[in-house]
């Protein structure tokens, strides 16, 4: 029976009792307000227990040295758990508060959006304005772009910060915001205007130049005079490395399986497209805000918070979580954004509907914020399940630890750890911390801190000849080899490339799309003999043949070979990066069949070394 239930039939028999006679009084009062009170506490004694879950919840992440931030889960818009972990300076030791202000990379988009909306409100420009009315110094190939397609990131402008030097050499300076347009302004557009979506930070960096131009003031001028300010967020801001910020965080990175300082960004470099920082409860105060007519209109919100077919609506990600597989309208309907910048995770998801609020905001490249957020999420709203955890015997344990290879040279090293294992992928250009597995069987382990599971490949005698590695939907199978073999594969130089002449009417047979991983798509195209590959969310890359199935990218350490049938038939490509072999089959062309390659370019069904 339900402690509301006790309650109220204490309630009602004690009324009954103090009827009987004076003498009975004092006593089954005192009964009747400690059933009172209990049914009074229950809310907070269920908030309490969700804080401890949710802290427990935690646990394995802080105790595998991957997050180090602030959190806040709030239900009505109040805090039901808000806890700081880690450093915010590991070189003075100083501990992270949730008064820490982080920076927030991409969470600033919906403060951009917000101020656009706001002028549109205004009647100082409209959403379907083209950006050369704003900003006429754009190519006249972008005049088909409106304030709109840069919102919903459907405009087909490049992004500036998936260039290949951008970390490494854009990003430490200050740009002006025409800087920053111009390093892709010479970029044909990926698509015509409104045909798809393509995040873009570049679209972002263009509106607040529009918002510069249709204002009168600058960027950080507008937004803290037309929604800061009147909002409250004082410890939200425009970020300046030369400013004197109290509380705020440095950004750190894992590298050489130690700590160190994340790359230094200019916030210009990223300007209106993520230059916020902020507070987890300056976050909570806006989206506070946005649930309500204190700053935008009943439409405005409903236009910032609408997908448009592609889960994106304006600065915003429109999504639901926890529905029934195949079933796209079941679950809780839910609104959010993610930000990355060098040293720093941050997550703001919004289940309006459930009128619950996520934040993670991290200090460390390593945290799993979006895994943290949603595993929040479930567990308050009650779809969160555990593994359950099992206890193997040391002589078990004992057989897993060694070196497994991935691929031509990307090893898998697991090493005991307590009552688990812990292992770490090491390849050319990998960066990887180590991840805790626990057991679920005697041979499989589960990570509790991502989406990631070892299952070990046995003789009848338990030694382990081999790993499968599930990772990205995605399974990885390798044999177990010898710690030397691994460090003289890993030692050895990089394959020089070299460019041979082919003949360039075949490469029309290899343009297509093909699916790399969930959510993840190479698009490959062929423009005046010239090929083309081009990642989700990154640039383009010129492809240079080593042979007629074969090409390497110059713009990073990566090759391509494609794959085809015995008929001669594009089934797919190989990316081969970071020392793994990549399958991508190639999706269909709207029906169309499938290209073919000749005889030449035929590959086995099965392609040896491939994973």
């Amino acid at each position: 029976m339900s402690q509301t239930s006790v309650s109220q039939i204490s309630m009602r028999q004690g009324c009954r009792r103090l009827a009987a006679g004076p003498h009975r009084a004092l006593p089954v009062l005192a009964a009747l307000l400690a059933g009172l009170a209990g049914w009074i506490a229950t809310p907070a004694r269920a908030e309490a227990d969700f804080a401890e879950r949710a802290d427990a919840l935690v646990a394995p992440y802080i105790e595998a040295g991957l997050f180090s931030g602030v959190i806040l889960v709030a239900k009505d818009g109040q805090p039901v758990f808000r806890r700081a972990y880690g450093l915010a300076d590991r070189e003075w030791d100083i501990a992270n508060t949730p008064q820490t202000h982080f920076r927030i990379g991409s969470l600033t988009k919906a403060f951009t959006a917000a101020a656009l909306l706001k002028l549109s409100e205004a009647g100082r420009l409209g959403l379907d304005d083209s950006i050369r009315r704003w900003v006429p110094s754009v190519p006249e190939a972008w005049a088909g772009v409106s304030l709109r397609h840069l919102l919903q990131h459907r405009s087909g402008i490049i992004n500036f910060t998936a260039l290949p030097n951008y970390y490494d050499q854009i990003a430490r300076v200050d740009h002006t915001p025409a800087q920053i347009v111009a390093l892709v302004a010479n970029d044909p557009l990926l698509f015509p205007p409104g045909e798809r979506f393509e995040y873009s930070n570049t679209n972002y960096v263009l509106l607040g130049m529009v918002i510069e131009a249709a204002s009168g003031q600058s960027y950080e001028a507008y937004l803290r005079e037309a929604i800061l300010a009147p909002l409250g967020l004082k410890e939200t801001g425009y970020d300046d490395l030369t400013m004197i910020l109290p509380r705020r965080a440095a950004g750190y990175r894992r590298g050489r399986a130690q700590w160190r300082n994340a790359v230094p960004m200019a916030a210009s470099s990223a300007y209106a497209a993520g230059a916020l920082y902020s507070t987890v409860d300056d976050l909570l105060a806006w989206d506070e805000a946005l649930a309500g007519p204190r700053l935008l209109s009943e439409a405005s919100r409903a236009a910032m918070f609408t997908d448009n077919g592609t889960g994106y609506g304006l600065g915003w990600f429109v999504s639901r979580a926890f529905g029934k597989p195949g079933d796209r309208t079941s679950g809780h309907r839910v609104v959010g954004h993610a930000g990355s910048i060098p040293g720093f995770l941050s997550i703001n998801d919004i289940y309006p509907d459930d009128r619950l609020t996520v934040i993670v905001l991290s200090n460390t490249e390593t945290a799993p914020a979006q895994k943290i957020a949603r595993d929040l999420a479930a567990l308050h709203l009650g779809h969160y399940e555990a593994p359950e955890a099992i206890v193997l015997e040391d002589v078990i344990l004992d057989r897993y630890p060694g070196t497994y290879r991935l691929g031509p040279r990307a090893f898998l090293t697991v090493t005991r750890e307590g009552r688990g294992l812990s292992a770490r992928m090491d390849g050319p250009g990998l960066r990887e911390p180590a991840f805790p597995f626990v057991p679920e069987s005697d041979r499989t382990f589960v990570s509790p801190v991502a989406d990631m599971r070892l299952t070990f490949e046995t003789e009848p005698d338990g030694t382990p000849t081999g790993v499968i590695l599930h990772r990205d939907r995605r399974d990885r199978t390798g044999p177990r080899v010898t710690e030397a073999e691994a460090r003289a594969s890993l030692a050895e130089p990089p394959r020089p490339h070299r460019e041979i002449a082919i003949d360039r009417s075949a490469l029309a047979a290899l343009a297509g799309r093909y699916a790399l991983a969930p959510g993840f798509e190479i698009a490959v195209t062929v423009e005046d003999g010239r090929i083309f590959a081009q990642g989700t969310r990154q640039p383009r890359n010129e492809l240079f043949p080593e042979s007629e199935r074969a090409f390497f990218l110059r713009a990073v350490d990566a090759r391509i070979t494609f794959t085809a049938d015995e008929a001669g038939r594009v089934t797919g490509l190989i990316l081969h990066q970071n020392g793994l072999d990549t399958d991508a089959p190639r999706l269909p062309d709207d029906g169309a069949p499938a290209s073919r390659l000749g005889p030449r370019a035929g590959s086995p069904p099965d392609p040896k070394g491939s994973n």
